[in-house]
């Protein structure tokens, strides 16, 4: 029997993941540790899914968003096939190769969603690619796109969702409004092994600065494991909420920047964890929402896959 007609490129989307039940939760707590947790560990992050609905929408959000890259890849004359592949949730990378060897590509676009560079997060995607490229077989050449945490229209999209965010804030807290520009913390020793994490979102926080103007910025950290034995990266959002309570603030605007899908993170840590931190220290508390579905965010992800073939 012979194989389909390749195609010019096909774009596989990388994603961390995430439990979309109940069921889930363990195996999936499992796997980001790898290891089995403590009971302990579990209630409290089965509780916290409970509270969110019962699961993540975060791998509903990221195979949307491949389905809404795949339009506009083909309305712009690239009808690319988008493929999505889940670090600790399905579909796996494994499962992403099976695919791949039935479509038959000539080339691979293989583009993190974390616009950040770190060990956790985009290099333990491009490994994961490798491994599973070797593991299948594969001889598809792959094509890893540039950071892309500085990409114009993204940064144009994280402006355009921070103004609407503030058109929210009470006329009387306007002036000077405080925004906390929030990211997943990462171990201190990622950062002395030299992962530009933190670096890269704070060249995004100046180039959303120069496009919204009028603020008073923080950038602020949150998230850290409750597996974490070491010291993690800080500030942490409640400390900088802390700081402009104490200097007179009237409100806040958390901005989880370091996120381009809502999820446990945003819609447990920020909606719940810092709200009600702000309310506590007497802060009006607004939260801008991740981009998600956002057409300017589709179209830095199409910009990203075509830049990345075109170099």
């Amino acid at each position: 029997m012979s194989r389909p007609a390749k195609a010019l490129v096909a774009v596989l989307l990388l994603a961390f993941g995430g439990p979309e039940s109940m069921a889930e939760v363990d195996p999936f707590v499992t796997s980001v540790l790898g290891r089995t947790p403590p009971e302990a560990m579990l209630r409290e992050i089965r509780h916290r899914y409970q509270l969110l609905g019962g699961g993540s929408p975060l791998g509903a959000t990221t195979r949307a968003q491949g389905e809404a890259l795949a339009a506009l890849l083909s309305e712009l004359g690239r009808p690319w096939p988008v493929l999505v592949a889940m670090q600790h949730a399905r579909p796996t990378f494994q499962e992403a190769f099976a695919q791949l060897a039935d479509m038959n590509p000539s080339r691979l676009v293989a583009l993190s969603l974390a616009p950040y560079r770190s060990q956790a997060s985009t290099t333990a995607y491009e490994q994961a690619v490798r491994r599973a490229a070797a593991t299948a077989g594969s001889s598809i050449p792959i094509v890893f796109p540039q950071d892309w945490f500085g990409q114009p229209t993204y940064i144009q999209a994280l402006a355009a969702r921070l103004t609407e965010s503030l058109r929210q804030v009470a006329k009387r807290d306007r002036p000077g409004v405080a925004v906390v520009f929030s990211a997943h913390s990462i171990p201190q020793r990622f950062v002395a092994a030299g992962d530009p994490y933190p670096e890269q979102l704070a060249k995004t926080v100046a180039a959303v600065l120069e496009m919204v103007p009028d603020i008073t910025p923080h950038l602020a950290y949150q998230s850290v494991s409750q597996a974490a034995t070491d010291p993690w990266i800080g500030p942490p959002v409640e400390r900088v909420m802390a700081e402009i309570a104490r200097a007179g603030g009237r409100a806040v605007v958390v901005d989880p920047i370091g996120f381009v899908s809502d999820h446990l993170e945003t819609l447990y840590d920020n909606d719940i964890v810092h709200r009600e931190e702000a309310k506590r220290l007497g802060l009006a508390f607004y939260r801008c929402p991740c981009l998600n579905l956002d057409p300017l965010f589709v179209r830095a992800l199409a910009d990203v896959a075509i830049g990345a073939v075109a170099r």
